[in-house]
């Protein structure tokens, strides 16, 4: 066994030393335990991207060398390791972002806690990027919940601790539509790991037993994760939990969290449940109908918003759509078109959330396009990275919101019923995400450059923010300009990732 298959144990281990590292820490060295531990796992994750890519085959890791059902199981590939890789870089640039809003936002006493859910966050992420075991899945989707609400609620506010309050709500149905979907699936199969599950369910669907139950339990499963990925219409929550939270934690939670969800929902589909079952169950139709459905109505919604940050906590709904509507097409060049989308979305709406942070910054700390006006001019860079944010979303060629769209369109065409459904919204789509980014880029860069009296700026936190930006619009130029090698190692993965 080589010695990088220990780098996904480690990096699922590693946060959690961290986090109990940073509970009785300062502000200062709280934040400097959860950047060394994010710069950490990224080399991690660099590495094993690496060796899976090289290789071209996955591998298992077996905790602490126990069989099933006294141990528990990592599973890696290409497409873990990319996925890993992925939630790493961005939480690390997120961070960097937003410290200085995190300096504004937070008490100073609070934020060892925040720095302590941050790293449980990362933790849990992880976990379900890499877990074979579907229980273990679920237990990390609870710690999720927990974390994202913490990491909300942290800033003070009436309006925070409503927002949060919807999310955990909601947040909590979701968890237990899973959690009973699981129950009914070991009630079946007597399994919890992906691979034994796996053949159970094949069995179960070649013969024709238990088809009801199998329909029930995985459409349970699906709305489970529908509603916490913020699919519509169980997407009431999000803009406002989004909206609330400090600059850090909203390009986390929109970037990565809804994410892993749906990273949970395609390896179901490969490793569990079968695209083959899928089909014969329908369940990819009504995967598709509501991803078309959340494209056009969040594309929508977004567009009559006057906050930035509520425009751009509906917009996610429109993006969160794309990648559902390319699962629904149940076919691995539909997954690929997926797993593309999530990565230039997690990046793109991780870097706007943290630019919006930085105009609002210059802007009076507000947010309402009006007091926004010609804060590109007083901070430029914030400027450029919004706008590089909202040229891909858009879907703006050479940048990877264009490519990610163009996949999703080619994948259609091997789906007779998603041929011009697809295409037409995935228009429908650019049109409405250019009626609300333009009229914002604009507002951004309407001449008005006159400082707004606000906080003062500490020099030691603008130079991070900084380069946090600048990282993130290099990769989403790296992403655009090399997409096809990025889709590549995502077939690559796809491959062997049953």
């Amino acid at each position: 066994m080589s010695f990088v298959h220990n780098f996904p144990f480690f990096s699922i281990f590693l946060p959690v030393i961290c986090a109990v590292v940073c509970l009785p820490l300062r502000e200062r060295g709280a934040k400097s335990i959860t950047l060394a531990c994010l710069t950490t796992l990224t080399l991690l994750s660099a590495a094993t991207l690496a060796f899976t890519a090289t290789t071209g085959e996955s591998f298992t890791y077996v905790m602490g060398h126990f069989p099933a059902p006294f141990g528990n199981e990592i599973r890696a590939g290409a497409l873990e390791a990319f996925m890993a890789l992925l939630f790493c870089l961005v939480s690390l640039f997120s961070v960097v972002g937003g410290m200085r809003d995190l300096s504004c936002d937070v008490p100073a006493e609070m934020s060892n806690y925040y720095c302590l859910m941050q790293n449980m966050l990362t933790c849990a992420m992880l976990t379900i990027v890499y877990t074979n075991d579907i229980f273990t899945a679920y237990v990390f989707i609870d710690i999720i919940t927990i974390a994202a609400c913490s990491v909300i609620s942290v800033k003070p506010g009436g309006n925070t601790l409503a927002a949060t309050m919807a999310y955990l709500i909601m947040s909590l149905i979701g968890s237990c539509l899973v959690f009973l979907s699981i129950a009914m699936l070991y009630g079946v199969t007597g399994h919890l790991l992906m691979p034994s599950l796996q053949r159970s369910v094949d069995a179960l669907a070649a013969t024709g037993k238990y088809t009801t139950p199998l329909f029930v339990l995985i459409g349970l499963m699906t709305v489970g994760l529908a509603i916490k990925s913020a699919l519509f219409p169980f997407h009431g929550w999000l803009p406002g939990a989004h909206a609330a939270a400090t600059t850090a934690a909203s390009a986390v939670l929109s970037g990565l969290i809804i994410k892993c969800y749906l990273v949970l929902l395609i390896k179901l589909a490969f490793r569990v449940f079968g695209l083959e079952t899928l089909e014969l169950l329908r369940i990819p139709h009504l995967l598709l109908a509501f991803g078309v459905a959340g494209i056009v109505y969040g594309s929508w919604k977004a567009m009559h918003q006057r906050d930035i940050k509520w425009m751009l906590g509906y917009s996610s709904v429109s993006q969160i759509g794309y990648i559902v509507a390319a699962i629904g097409l149940n076919t691995e060049r539909g997954m690929a078109a997926a797993c593309f989308h999530i990565a230039a979305h997690a990046i793109g709406k991780a870097m706007l959330f943290t630019a919006a942070g930085g105009l609002a910054a210059v802007s009076g700390h507000r947010k309402d396009y009006d007091s926004l006006r010609g804060a590109a001019r007083r901070d430029p860079l914030a400027g450029a990275a919004f706008i590089v944010g909202g040229l891909s979303m858009i879907g703006i060629p050479p940048f990877p919101g264009f490519a990610s769209k163009l996949y999703l369109a080619s994948a259609a065409l091997e789906t007779p019923f998603a041929v011009w459904v697809i295409p037409a919204a995935v228009v429908a789509g650019a049109v409405l995400g250019a009626i609300t980014y333009i009229p914002a880029i604009v507002c951004i860069m309407t001449k008005r450059a006159e400082r707004v009296p606000g906080t003062p700026e500490r020099a030691s936190l603008l130079l991070p923010y900084r380069a946090a930006l600048v990282g993130f619009m290099a990769l989403t130029l790296f992403l655009g300009l090399f997409s096809q090698s990025v889709l590549s190692v995502i077939e690559q993965g796809l491959a062997v990732f049953g």
